[in-house]
């Protein structure tokens, strides 16, 4: 069988089988070949590559997506791939060791999400510790 289609039917029975539903901060990443599945319930992450892209694809995505950051790291490509003239990467210092910081990017909810990056690996830290949230409000300076 397809094994893209054999990881998604795995997965599906994973999040149909969790007895507690997960928070934004509490879920499994797991590994299958090179493809990495980030399950939330009742949302759920694919992550793959095509060439030297990570594709990441969000099933029954939050109206925002917050990216964890390493300051001290070399900046990654991010899109939003709507397939709207409007599309435009931009630049996020993704982490890959630790995690200083959190940044928001809205996703704007819906049935599907996709999202490119350039200049990270598939199983990269960053990608196992994304967060999603209907909400966000920005941090009051002092």
């Amino acid at each position: 069988m397809n094994k893209t289609f054999m990881t998604r039917a795995l997965a599906m029975t994973a999040m149909m089988t969790a007895t507690m539903a997960a928070t934004a901060q509490d879920y499994e990443v797991h590994h299958s070949g090179d493809t990495v599945i980030a399950e939330l319930s009742p949302q759920a992450i694919f992550v793959r590559t095509s060439g030297d892209t990570t594709i990441v694809e969000i099933t029954s995505p939050k109206q925002f997506l917050f990216l964890p950051v390493e300051k001290d790291k070399p900046e990654v490509r991010v899109l939003l791939a709507t397939g709207a003239a409007g599309d435009d990467w931009r630049t996020v210092r993704l982490a890959r060791e630790k995690i200083d910081y959190y940044t928001p990017m809205r996703i704007g909810g819906g049935e599907k999400a996709t999202l490119k990056f350039l200049g990270i690996a598939p199983d990269a830290l960053a990608l196992q510790a994304l967060k999603m949230d209907d909400t966000w409000q920005k941090p009051r300076r002092k």
